[in-house]
């Protein structure tokens, strides 16, 4: 079993709330006061910006680094793209860890109970084609889209990891995004057909970016932007998600985000523990027991997105009746 004192958990991203603030919104000490209760011995870093005010924070260790910024995405307003952000945090943090296993947690969430340590054992059959890490990585299913059900391929939730120190550092050693190249790729590059987000600049989603970079250093991924989806790289997701993860929710995880209601549709979107077990099964181990029954799980999903598009459908139709 792991012990904690095995373990370096890297606090990453910038200062949620100040020591003036009502403790309730006083993130990132929350964040570390969860690391401190729940994973007692382990080394805690927390890797933040330049300039930061750290007082009443009490890591191990304390990287800053410059920020780099962020850039707009979408033309309907001010969505920034903080890739470049999150690499550079995270990567600053990894490389000062000194223990065999990593964490990287956002410095906007805490740390409830260690399920994922318990996980992390519990999957051990691997396919031989994309065995990118050395052992899965423990991650949220929050936001790991289903191609599927939502058709972005390649999108694991960047929330929190766990792993080996070097899979996790080979997860997020990517290169940044120089000059937003990414970011604001459809500015001058033909946009997708079909054109589901005409409003987004960026070649792909930002937890795209980093995965598909990881994936390009074991071998070539052949998607070409963030709406590629074929049967090709919607088999590659699920096969590289069964291979090198452990998506479970944050329940199972023992990890909670603090800093806004998630909408119901990223979890409808999301993959369920259940539906990942039987990706697991698929591609790794088809005796391993499943785990519920993933049909229903998706099933229950489609039903409410249905619902959901159908009821937006008639409201705006109402809304457009009722204009002068």
């Amino acid at each position: 079993m792991i012990s904690p004192s095995d373990i370096s958990v890297v606090v990453q991203g910038p200062i949620a709330g100040g020591p003036g603030d009502p403790p309730a919104t006083r993130l990132t000490a929350r964040c570390l006061e969860s690391v401190h209760t729940h994973l007692p011995g382990a080394e805690v870093i927390l890797s933040t910006w330049d300039g930061s005010d750290l007082s009443g924070l009490e890591p191990d260790v304390a990287v800053t680094s410059p920020d780099p910024g962020g850039v707009s995405v979408w033309s309907a307003g001010h969505w920034v793209y903080n890739l470049n952000r999150q690499i550079r945090t995270t990567v600053a943090g990894l490389r000062r860890a000194t223990r065999r296993y990593a964490i990287k947690i956002r410095t906007d969430m805490v740390v409830e109970h260690t399920g994922f340590l318990a996980l992390s054992e519990r999957f051990p059959a691997r396919h031989p084609d994309w065995r990118v890490f050395d052992r899965r990585v423990v991650c949220c299913t929050l936001i790991s889209l289903n191609p599927r059900r939502f058709g972005l391929v390649l999108h694991p939730s960047d929330w929190f990891h766990f792993g080996t120190t070097a899979d996790v550092l080979r997860l997020w050693d990517v290169p940044e995004d120089e000059g937003h190249r990414s970011a604001r790729y459809f500015d001058d590059h033909p946009r997708p057909v079909p054109d589901k987000n005409p409003g987004y600049s960026c070649r792909y989603a930002a937890e795209q970016y980093v995965w598909l970079h990881c994936l390009a250093k074991h071998a070539p991924h052949g998607c070409e932007h963030l709406w590629h989806a074929t049967p090709e790289t919607v088999r590659l997701t699920e096969l590289t998600f069964a291979n090198n993860l452990i998506l479970a929710d944050e329940d199972r995880v023992g990890v909670r985000f603090c800093k806004y209601r998630q909408p119901r549709h990223y979890t409808l979107s999301s993959y369920s523990h259940a539906e990942w077990v039987g990706l697991y099964r698929r591609y790794c181990d088809p005796a391993h027991p499943a785990v519920g029954w993933p049909g229903w799980s998706a099933a229950a999903r489609y039903a409410e997105l249905f619902a959901r598009k159908a009821v937006a459908r008639v409201s705006s139709r109402f809304a457009r009746k009722e204009r002068p």
